[in-house]
């Protein structure tokens, strides 16, 4: 129908046709940059790429096609980092990882024409996207390596312009990797120390800019060439490095004139983004810091001034930095608001901000800070109930470096001060200790409770690259040395201590790349496949006193830390002291013990330490094994052995006693260790061993169709023999590796891992040797894989699947250290073959005898056989058979250390 005016309406389905037919999504990309990522309008660029399908797969477009792709999900990635976005921007990685390495190959072959600007600048850019996500993840190793790819592609591509920008990343990553490995090695770096690679970084990009006639002194404007104007925004990116580095370094002064130069390109620039940064930063300086902040709240917002998108995270920052600077009943209240605001983002689709951990708890803290500041009278009772909100609010970022540094720094430390002001009180009702128990369990192992309680992962293709390993004579040489039972004979023939024996400085810094290259992967599996979260049980404690009445003779004692050593704000009532708490449980009945300063615990698993580091003698000695019986299970006993005998004792570990071999725990004036003593095994913790059912792991149905699968990276100190009259079907033994000097079936390589893996074994062995890598981001053991690679933590929850296990024993040195976290977690082997599916596991905490090892498997692996007699089936104990070898191989010796050496494994359930 005709208008008034004689026109036809125009068709708006037509008018976007035409408008995205006429888009040049190659120049929008190439200019997203600096005219949309810096006033803060991404949406509108990415909006636009949607629209011209430029993310749609189209095989006619070739490497084009690939490199408008790539751009595309660069632009994404950008805006999914501004707005915090990071489980979008990881899947938008995954999404454009296989156009991005097809492109990098062609990059490198030189297939692509260097005088063609675009696939080079969309691959650069991709890149330093990438280091972006994971310098924000914390993964400061895995985004110096990115960032440092894309600052050679963008050098080999002759990209001048943005340079800058690429080398500024490239060089704060750089320097908080090495700031991470002298915080975990040394306490701290000198504050000063970034000062010098920004400034070098800042002069390299004046001389480029010297190069390429770019004036550095001019405020830039729209007449500017666009070359320029991204040149400058990276340098912009620079100043603001220099000047923040400047601040932390106490010149004051000088950093604010940087800052002020900065500022000013980026308001010619109209940059957002970079504007807030300095305004924080002159902020922090202490130069007007209320009318700053408030600057920044109003970015965009102002009177008279367009409204525009602004930096929503910024304008947070501000407002929590107003109301602290306000305080009062005022400032309490905007915080409140704030928090509000954060427990509702927390509960939304995405989770944006409950993945903000940091902002969030720094938000809590400045609500307790303020909260202590005001009279008695109207301080609010809430404080810590906020803090346990931000602590439930990250469980499902857990898995990500930087969220669990957080939880260590600022969620479980809620928790040990909330369980700290249970166990302050006077009187504990049953229900009381119940309480205790579900906080304790609520703040313990939560991401591997939560990798239980989702399903299985596929399991991964090998890694791409293999870890270094020692060659046919470095660290294992023969020694001609055969089974010896006599005392003097413990002292050698033992399994290499490979903590002691670290390999060289570039054979450990390529160890520790392609450890942060696994540990990436395992991260960004569970990021990718998000983790069914646990629900946490309220009533775990009561099951745990339904399992010992259920039990007859069991007894289960939880150790757990509670207080903190944080100083009480003004104000605040004094929280307990950082200390070890013990519950015991038996028929029924919780038992708190009396406190323990936690300082003994840290002091003792010193002492551990130790004597493994004895060249001489790398095992327990007689005086460290009476010292955990009188701190750690001598006030359990009287309360382990009410009512009777004990027919099973578990001992569930937390943070520095996970390292210590409570199982050789010796009894002043008694030689017997405690293994030997009782049935023992450990377990991660209460949830694990009672809701996920690990306790029903003690007693197993065995068949006489049991396949045992073995893994054997052998020479004359690991020998293997531990498989050999195990009295098994030679039907159902799979082995990869040498026993004897017989080679098994398949090599120990990969290949050979997949085959053992195939047959689902109920029984898997591992022996061989062990290293423990001790390194900023990938601490942990690695055993050997034959000559070829080595398994780390990751390979085992990712590449080994264990669906019908009943046993499996890791028979390599130090193989069971590394399991505890700052963050109150469980880490290390544990962790991955309980993910992997494995049931009783046995590993031993120190350098230990092989001839133990061998005695002590082989009566495992006997046993099992020997229930079945002449059925097909049969019940096996493996607790009871444990403890049985124990008692039985320890007569043969009088000293406690010839004892101690005789029990090599720590079972767990």
């Amino acid at each position: 129908m005709s208008q008034a005016n004689g026109h036809h309406p125009q068709d708006p389905s037509s008018t976007i046709r035409a408008f995205v037919e006429a888009l040049d999504v190659e120049e929008l990309i190439m200019r997203f940059d600096v005219d949309f990522d810096a006033p803060m309008r991404q949406a509108d660029a990415t909006g636009m790429l949607r629209l011209a399908r430029a993310h749609a797969k189209d095989p006619a477009a070739g490497t084009r096609g690939i490199a408008r792709r790539v751009g595309a999900h660069w632009c994404e990635i950008v805006q999914a980092d501004v707005d915090y976005e990071l489980l979008s921007a990881l899947q938008l990685i995954e999404e454009s990882q296989p156009d991005a390495e097809r492109l990098m190959a062609r990059h490198t072959d030189g297939t692509l024409d260097p005088a063609d600007v675009f696939p080079h600048y969309a691959l650069a850019r991709w890149y330093d996207g990438v280091g972006r996500i994971r310098y924000r993840l914390g993964s400061y190793t895995a985004s110096r390596r990115v960032f440092e790819t894309a600052v050679q592609v963008a050098e080999r591509a002759r990209l001048w312009w943005a340079l800058p920008d690429l080398l500024s990343n490239y060089t704060r990553a750089e320097f908080e990797e090495r700031a991470q490995a002298a915080r975990e090695k040394d306490g701290g770096t000198k504050v000063d120390a970034f000062v010098p690679p920004m400034q070098e970084t800042h002069d390299r990009i004046l001389g480029q800019a010297d190069e390429h006639g770019v004036d550095t002194e001019a405020v830039p404007d729209e007449s500017t060439p666009l070359r320029h104007r991204e040149f400058l925004r990276g340098y912009s990116n620079a100043l603001h490095n220099l000047a923040t580095a400047l601040r932390q370094a106490g010149d004051i002064q000088r950093s604010l004139r940087v800052t002020a130069r900065s500022k000013a390109i980026s308001e010619g620039l109209d940059d957002t983004y970079r504007v807030s940064q300095s305004l924080m930063n002159q902020a922090f300086c202490g130069d007007r810091p209320r009318e700053r902040f408030e600057a920044l709240r109003d970015i965009g917002r102002g009177t008279g001034e367009r409204e525009r998108p602004g930096w929503e995270r910024g304008r947070r920052i501000a407002r929590q930095n107003l109301a602290k600077l306000g305080g009062g009943r005022d400032g309490l209240a905007e915080l409140g608001r704030l928090l509000d605001e954060l427990e509702d983002d927390a509960a939304g689709k995405g989770r944006r901000a409950g993945l903000d951990v940091d902002f969030y708890a720094y938000t809590v803290r400045a609500y307790r800070e303020t909260a202590a500041a005001l009279p008695a009278s109207d301080r609010p009772g809430d404080v810590l109930d906020r803090r346990l909100a931000m602590a439930e609010s990250v469980r499902e970022a857990i898995a990500l470096p930087v969220y669990k540094r957080a939880y260590a720094e600022h969620v479980r430390p809620t928790y040990l001060r909330a369980i700290g002001k249970e166990v302050s009180r006077d009187a504990h009702r049953q229900e009381d200790l119940e309480r205790i128990m579900s906080l304790v369990e609520e703040s313990s192992g939560r991401e591997l409770l939560d990798l239980l309680a989702s399903s299985r992962p596929p399991v991964l293709d090998r890694p791409a690259h293999p870890l270094p390993t020692r060659t046919e004579t470095d660290g294992t040489a023969e020694t001609g040395e055969t089974a010896d039972t006599t005392e003097e004979h413990t002292r050698g023939s033992r399994l290499p201590a490979l903590r002691a024996q670290s390999p060289d400085p570039e054979t450990m810094r390529k160890i520790r790349e392609m450890l942060v290259e696994r540990a990436q992967q395992y991260e960004d599996h569970f990021l990718h496949h998000p983790l069914t979260s646990a629900t946490h049980d309220e009533d775990i404690a009561h099951q745990l006193v339904q399992y010992t009445l259920n039990h007859q003779g069991s007894c289960v004692v939880r150790y757990f830390r509670f207080g903190t050593s944080d100083a009480a704000l003004d104000g605040e009532e004094t929280p307990a002291p950082d200390s070890l708490g013990i519950m015991v449980c038996r028929d029924g009945v919780l038992t708190l013990l009396p406190p323990l300063p936690y300082a003994e615990v840290t002091d003792l698993a010193r002492q551990v330490s130790t004597d493994l580091r004895d060249p001489d003698f790398p095992a327990p000695k007689e005086e460290t094994c009476r010292r955990m019986w009188n701190l750690l299970v001598g006030p359990v006993w009287e309360s382990a052995n009410h009512g009777g005998p004990l027919t099973h004792l578990t001992l569930i570990p937390t943070d520095d006693i996970f390292a210590i071999p409570l199982h050789v725990a010796t009894e002043p004036d008694d030689n017997r260790p405690l293994a030997a003593r009782v049935p023992l095994s450990h377990s991660v913790s209460v949830a694990a061993f009672v809701t996920r059912g690990r306790h029903l792991l003690k007693k197993q149905l065995m068949e006489d169709d049991d396949d045992l699968a073995a893994l054997l990276s052998t020479d004359d100190q690991a020998t293997g023999e531990e498989i050999v009259e195990a009295g098994w079907h030679p039907a159902h033994v799979h082995v990869a590796g040498k026993v004897g000097g017989v080679r098994g079936a398949f090599d120990a390589d990969w290949d050979g891992l997949e085959q053992l893996v195939s047959v689902k074994p109920e029984f898997f062995v591992y022996a061989g040797h062990g290293l423990y890598v001790d390194e900023p981001e990938v601490s942990g053991p690695l055993i050997y894989l034959g000559k070829t690679d080595m398994l780390s933590q990751f390979d085992l929850a990712l590449r080994v699947s264990l669906p019908r296990n009943k046993l499996t024993v890791l028979g390599a040195c130090l193989a069971g250290q590394g399991m505890r976290s700052d963050g109150g977690d469980v880490l290390g082997f544990m962790r991955s073959l309980i993910i992997s599916g494995a049931g009783a596991i046995g590993v031993p905490l120190w350098s230990v005898h092989n001839s133990a090892m061998v005695s002590t498997v082989g009566a495992l692996l006997r046993g099992s056989r020997e229930v079945l007699g002449s059925s097909s089936t049969g019940v096996f104990d493996v607790v009871q058979v444990l403890h049985d070898h124990y008692r039985e191989s320890m007569e043969t010796f009088t000293s406690v250390e010839a004892r101690v050496d005789r029990l090599p494994l720590a079972l767990y359930l």
